[in-house]
């Protein structure tokens, strides 16, 4: 499930909309609740969603996710924390971890699982830097939305970094998803971009998603002072990237 996207949703997000992931991670816990979310992509049907998928275990992984718990070190910072299955690993180990999270619900359920340290605000908003390691794990560098929005929220990450410091995520190259014809300009900007569909219990929110290729992602970091590697791909269309000075 390569598509799912971490819940911190950037500043642009409107206010007043449903928390849906939200409001499944908080009733998953406190009252044993699955929850089954719909979910759509550029009007395209996902397969539905269980609540459980943000609770999953270490063993329940991918090979991404896996391979950056690995790689941190010293400070973390997960951003888009969500019910908090890869804060709770990095605590057990020993790092100090900080849960950003812009749901009010996630929080609660954060601090009930035992995260010792949970800041509820959006991550263009958070400054209690610096950090040795900045996850954005679950596709997370779609927090930016679109290709200018990921341009200012790596420059922002960059101002959070110790020195020696890196920024680990990963994300989903979806050209083959888009199925558009074979003279497409790769080099517009929409083409990483998506429109998110969601929809559970009555409630329905949309919301945009970028999903950077590894082009992509070494061109911003170029702009905004940094230098991008690809670590690993876990498949041909998913792979894990750092950032760093």
């Amino acid at each position: 499930m390569y598509f799912i996207c971490a819940m911190n949703r950037g500043k642009n997000e409107q206010e007043g909309s449903p928390d849906i992931m939200g409001a499944a991670i908080h009733s998953h816990f406190f009252d044993s609740s699955v929850s089954e979310i719909a979910l759509s992509i550029d009007g395209e049907e996902e397969p539905v969603m269980s609540s459980a998928y943000f609770f999953r275990t270490e063993t329940e992984m991918n090979e991404a996710e896996l391979n950056a718990i690995k790689l941190c070190q010293g400070r973390v910072l997960d951003v888009g924390a969500g019910a908090g299955c890869h804060s709770l690993i990095l605590q057990e180990r020993g790092l100090e971890v900080v849960a950003l999270e812009r749901s009010a619900l996630s929080c609660e359920v954060l601090r009930a699982r035992g995260v010792h340290h949970v800041h509820h605000a959006d991550v263009m908003q958070f400054t209690d830097g610096p950090f040795d390691t900045i996850l954005l794990l679950m596709n997370g560098f779609g927090i930016g939305r679109n290709e200018e929005g990921l341009l200012a929220l790596l420059g922002h990450l960059k101002t959070l970094l110790a020195p020696g410091g890196r920024i680990i995520g990963d994300s989903t190259d979806i050209r083959y998803f888009k199925e558009e014809p074979v003279s497409l300009d790769l080099s517009q900007a929409h083409f990483s971009e998506v429109q998110f569909d969601v929809r559970m219990n009555g409630m329905h929110e949309c919301f945009s998603w970028i999903y950077p290729d590894e082009v992509l992602l070494e061109v911003l970091a170029e702009e905004v002072g940094l230098q991008y590697r690809t670590l690993l791909h876990s498949d041909e269309f998913h792979f894990l990237g750092e950032l760093y000075v």
